[in-house]
């Protein structure tokens, strides 16, 4: 009972970096000694100290390490990264017993760092809140498989309580605006969670948007354009220099600082978006937030590709417009943020 307790902890911690550490895995560790916790901590930045290092450096009195158990959400690596190999510092410290949720999925490690913890006279215990454990870090856990199916996308839009996702013009700021200031808090954190965004070229011709995760913490997605032609300035927000961009297009292929080009075929949806989902694969994303305009998102629910869609419903009243688009499902959750109902399917 007490290990799975300690575990809880350890998922407690790991995920404080939910949106910050990607591409690597969210892990908390807690250090314990005579059913107490003398020290705890986690991964909380990218290239940053590991979990296992925080926590054992947390300890004030080192001398009890020799006589402790330390629990981590994911097999400690071995090997030589922007960090360390944290077995060899759990060996270094004299802790005797090493309890693991899940074993590492990366093939640099798969196992080896347990072996090596074993070898080293460490009794080691794995299994302990597995479930959990992988639910926490599926992204991450994803890179390692090498199917298109892994990708996951999720498409997002809002929509007046009539229907229309936008116009072609706006009398004021404020009527371009459809979700309330919660909502938009509630995207941004979806936002810092995801590894990219994806828009079209009208979206960003239109809106200029930044799109980034402000009103919320952690580090911003990689933004994707669909730019067939390359209309979009490259003056546009999107095109930060801190910030990789990638952009899909019929005229080249290459990489020029932060943006790489890649050149792809336009002609059907179904085949357009297999080779998006296999040219991001590619790339090491795994995880896509579509921000589009109802064309593109109409071309993606069409192509029959599996997602995940949140629709937000909105009280305004617009008459006319952009027609949003359109699924014939039932949602599988639903809920409201004020008064903006968020509706919730699976394809």
């Amino acid at each position: 009972m007490n290990d799975i307790l300690y575990m809880q902890r350890c998922l407690q911690l790991a995920a404080r970096a939910k949106g910050i550490v990607f591409p690597n895995p969210m892990v908390g560790a807690v250090v314990v000694y005579d059913n107490k916790i003398i020290g705890e901590g986690y991964h909380q930045q990218y290239g940053g100290p590991h979990a296992e290092v925080n926590a054992i450096n947390s300890v004030k009195n080192k001398e009890l390490l020799k006589e402790s158990t330390i629990y981590v959400n994911l097999e400690p690596c071995c090997h030589w990264g922007k960090t360390p190999p944290c077995n060899q510092l759990i060996i270094d410290s004299g802790i005797k017993k090493v309890i693991v949720g899940n074993v590492d999925p990366n093939p640099v490690v798969a196992g080896k760092g347990l072996k090596l913890l074993e070898e080293a006279g460490i009794t080691v215990v794995s299994g302990i809140l597995e479930q959990e454990c992988l639910n926490l870090n599926l992204s991450f856990i994803k890179q390692f498989k090498h199917s298109n199916k892994t990708l996951k996308f999720i498409l997002k839009w809002a929509q007046s309580a009539d229907g229309f996702m936008g116009k072609e013009f706006y009398n004021s700021a404020e009527e371009r605006e459809l979700s309330n200031d919660l909502v938009k808090r509630f995207v941004h954190k979806l936002r810092s969670e995801t590894q990219a965004i994806m828009i079209g070229t009208n979206t960003a011709l239109t809106d200029n948007p930044l799109l980034d995760n402000r009103f919320w913490y952690g580090q911003a997605p990689i933004a994707v354009l669909i730019d067939k032609n390359l209309k979009i300035p490259l003056t546009h927000n999107l095109f930060k220099p801190d910030r990789k961009v990638v952009l899909f297009n019929t005229i080249k292929d290459e990489t020029f600082g932060y943006i790489t080009y890649i050149k792809i075929n336009f002609d059907t949806a179904q085949f357009f978006w297999n080779m998006i989902a296999a040219k991001l694969n590619e790339l090491g994303i795994h995880s896509v937030l579509l921000e589009g305009g109802s064309k593109t998102i109409q071309s993606f629910i069409d192509s029959g590709l599996p997602c995940d869609i949140i629709r937000i419903s909105t009280l305004n009243i617009w008459e006319n417009g952009i027609k949003a688009p359109i699924i014939n499902l039932n949602p599988t959750h639903k809920f409201n943020l004020e008064d903006n109902l968020l509706e919730l399917f699976t394809i």
